[in-house]
């Protein structure tokens, strides 16, 4: 019992949940506002430590070395067919910063968190498996949310965490001062799917 305690513990504090898990060109920005090119990954919590990490080196025979929020603020990933950018933002006054990648950049920001995947632990015939280890077999994806954010807050606003409140509803009360897009919302003109293209609008007509 001791040993399977032991493997159970060392594979919870091990498993890491990450995206971008191979090494792709990317760009690092630093918070003194210089920036790096090389290869990067994102690799995110695990429980010994919580902060979301990004390792980067400059060339792929480099070992490299892992940065956090303390020292980095994004990170693009360049690719044949996409560039994505993840920020550090804080979504919680209780937690670190967090990499969501930038959907919609613009006086009104929307993030979305990285998809990610876990392992649900099981037991075959109510005991461990002939390694004393649970098994991992089965994946499961990460439900992604949804923030936006004003440069001059602090924290994000989450846009569909909330079992209560629909996502139309969150969006109208961030951006009521956008009585055009208010509306729309209400009428239903925009599906989740076209979220992006109602943060657009406000952007583009409903801001100075």
């Amino acid at each position: 019992m001791k040993l399977f305690t032991f493997n159970l513990f060392l594979f919870l504090l091990l498993n890491n949940f990450s995206a971008f898990s191979q090494d792709q060109e990317c760009i690092i920005y630093f918070k003194d506002g210089t920036a790096l090119e090389g290869f990067g990954m994102l690799k995110i919590v695990n429980i010994l430590d919580p902060k979301e990490k990004i390792k980067f080196r400059l060339t792929k025979e480099e070992k490299g070395d892992f940065w956090d929020f303390e020292d980095i603020s994004k990170i693009t990933f360049i690719g044949f067919e996409m560039t994505k950018t993840f920020e550090y933002v804080k979504t919680s006054k209780y937690e670190y910063p967090k990499l969501l990648e930038i959907l919609v950049d613009g006086e009104v920001k929307l993030y979305r968190s990285p998809e990610t995947m876990t392992y649900r632990l099981y037991f075959e015939n109510y005991n461990v498996n002939k390694n004393n280890f649970p098994n991992t077999n089965t994946p499961k994806t990460n439900v992604q949310n949804n923030y936006l954010k004003r440069d001059n807050e602090e924290i994000a606003t989450c846009i569909d965490c909330s079992i209560i409140k629909s996502w139309a509803k969150n969006v109208s009360n961030y951006l009521s001062d956008c009585t055009t897009l208010v509306d729309d919302l209400k009428n239903y003109k925009y599906t989740f799917a076209e979220l992006e293209d109602a943060i657009i609008f406000y952007n583009d007509y409903c801001t100075e």
